[in-house]
């Protein structure tokens, strides 16, 4: 696929599943399983299906309701896809056992995707954005 099919298909699971929960994009954009390199889990938890993708961002989503997501920098070269993606909402809701903090907040993450055969099979997040994450599930970071 073009570098041009790739961005717009990795500008979709942002503007579309991200930004306004559409998640039948995830199906269409990722391979079943996927590989997620977070360097804050282990990596034996680095595999995500398409249905476990929706459901985090299910989550997320219900955690966070007013969420609001900025696709700030989308770069596309050959089978790879680099964006910067701020995340902004207020935890009022519970995610996965961390109750409501009440803290809005927002954080900034980078992602690196590889693609192959038309679809991510591969996401690389070197940044802090999933500590930052954490923090507001805590309580911890600041407001």
């Amino acid at each position: 696929m073009s570098a041009e099919h790739n961005a717009g298909l990795v500008r979709r699971v942002y503007e579309e599943g991200w930004a306004y929960g559409s998640t039948e994009v995830f199906a269409d954009a990722f391979a079943e399983t996927h590989v997620v390199h977070w360097h804050d889990i282990p990596p034996s938890d680095q595999k995500r299906t398409v249905n476990e993708l929706v459901r985090i961002v299910r989550a997320y989503r219900a955690a966070f309701p007013d969420l609001r997501v900025s696709l700030d920098h989308l770069v596309a070269q050959g089978d790879h896809v680099a964006v910067q993606v701020t995340f902004a909402g207020t935890h009022t809701g519970e995610y996965e056992g961390f109750a409501p903090t009440g803290i809005a907040s927002s954080f900034t993450d980078m992602q690196v995707m590889r693609l192959a055969g038309g679809r991510i099979v591969e996401t690389d997040v070197p940044s802090g954005g999933l500590a930052h994450f954490f923090r507001i599930l805590d309580g911890t970071a600041l407001a």
